[in-house]
């Protein structure tokens, strides 16, 4: 608790010593006041221990910019009226919609206070303790309370509703949606169209009898796909970049984890097998089937400038079927690494990498203007590497002026 007193200290003194040398009734009335107020002090802090709070999040799982509540129940057992002011957070937070801070509180009652928050950026966040306090009406003290509380609040990345399908498709499974004819799913109507010779099951009877002419169903096609993604924010060590690129390097950072949660969440709604590592100061690895077990993971996984891990060191590692799709996504990427594409590549499927050095564009947003230019040796490796599409090795760099499903598209 702490308590500022000084200015009542000083009232004190000068009253006081005024009164002393002259005797004179006003100044008698003012040391009079300045005992009323030493007086409301001493009540005051026999006062703010009957003071209760307690502390409600409403979500402790938030994405970027989503709002949430967080609710004050107070409530008071002294005899006295007091007013004070609700400090509603001691962390760095933002505050959409408050309640008043002012409150003043009769004997014996309750009251609730409710802010609304939301946080600006994705990771683990620790909303600490709060606090009150109590001012004197004549600004000559005030009391300062903090109440200790530790709320952990998850803040998941951005993500971008996309289509992706460009997984390989190899094992058939039954409710999966897919935009090759692998096999029909009888469960998922997806329209009607004219009759052209299919089987007689295949005929819808009424809506035909209702348009006078025969319609057959039309069904989404299911198979599965086994995806495995590596999110490498790690640079590589043999590369030297610019004092600004490294700046801005958390922004970039948080662009590729936007890129890998809108992948991620398409996927694993359509029920696609997806299993997730990232390498940055750690690796982390999920294979949960709820996006929500990505998206917790990737709230909090950051890069460093001076790794541990790289890529080659955790692909050499991974057990790979002949039915997966690799999918690869790094800040930069050197002809060294080549080798080991292809490697990865004569175990799998299909393999794509995608190289993100900068930011994306906002699908919201129209295009503009970017002074902002890849460098000639990442422009140079992605002309080489053009040649090894036809083995399905396929490599995009990721300007900033595309978006996540411009990039997604551009992949055959």
């Amino acid at each position: 608790m702490r308590v500022r007193k000084k200015p009542l200290v000083i009232l004190t003194i000068f009253s006081v010593a005024v009164w002393i040398f002259t005797q004179n009734n006003i100044f008698l009335l003012m040391v009079f006041f300045v005992v009323t107020r030493w007086l409301d002090l001493f009540l005051t802090l026999k006062t703010i221990p009957k003071i209760k709070i307690e502390r409600q999040i409403t979500k402790t799982r938030l994405f970027v910019d989503e709002k949430a509540e967080m609710i004050y129940e107070i409530s008071y057992s002294g005899l006295l009226r007091i007013s004070m002011k609700l400090n509603p957070s001691l962390s760095p937070v933002r505050f959409f919609k408050k309640d008043t801070e002012e409150i003043s509180l009769r004997p014996s009652s309750s009251e609730k206070l409710v802010f609304i928050f939301s946080f600006g950026t994705r990771g683990r966040k620790i909303l600490k303790g709060f606090s009150i306090k109590i001012e004197d009406t004549f600004a000559t003290f005030s009391v300062e309370k903090e109440f200790n509380a530790e709320d952990e609040v998850i803040v998941f990345p951005e993500y971008v509703p996309i289509e992706f399908y460009k997984e390989a498709l190899k094992e058939l499974l039954p409710g999966r949606k897919s935009p090759q004819r692998l096999l029909d799913d009888n469960t998922m109507l997806k329209g009607l169209r004219d009759y052209n010779g299919e089987p007689m099951n295949r005929i819808h009877w009424k809506a035909s009898a209702r348009y006078g002419r025969l319609l057959v169903k039309e069904h989404d096609h299911t198979a599965l796909g086994r995806v495995k993604i590596f999110l490498d924010l790690n640079l590589p060590k043999d590369v030297q970049l610019g004092e600004v690129w490294k700046e801005l390097r958390r922004y970039y950072e948080d662009e590729a984890v936007r890129f890998v949660a809108s992948v991620v969440k398409d996927l694993k709604e359509r029920h696609t097998p997806v299993e997730l590592t990232v390498i940055g100061e750690e690796i982390w690895k999920n294979h949960d089937r709820d996006w929500v077990m990505d998206f917790e993971l990737l709230a909090t996984v950051r890069g460093t400038d001076n790794p541990r891990f790289d890529t080659k060191s955790v692909l050499e590692t991974v057990v790979f079927d002949p039915s997966d799709t690799v999918l690869l996504f790094c800040v930069h990427l050197t002809e060294q690494e080549l080798p080991l594409l292809l490697r990865v590549r004569s175990q799998v499927s299909k393999l794509i990498v995608f190289v993100i050095p900068y930011g994306l564009r906002d699908p919201n947003t129209k295009p503009f203007r970017s002074y902002l230019l890849m460098r000639k040796d990442l422009l140079d490796l992605l002309e080489k590497v053009k040649l090894l599409e036809e083995n399905h090795v396929i490599v995009r760099g990721v300007r900033e002026n595309m978006t996540v499903q411009e990039v997604v598209e551009s992949v055959p």
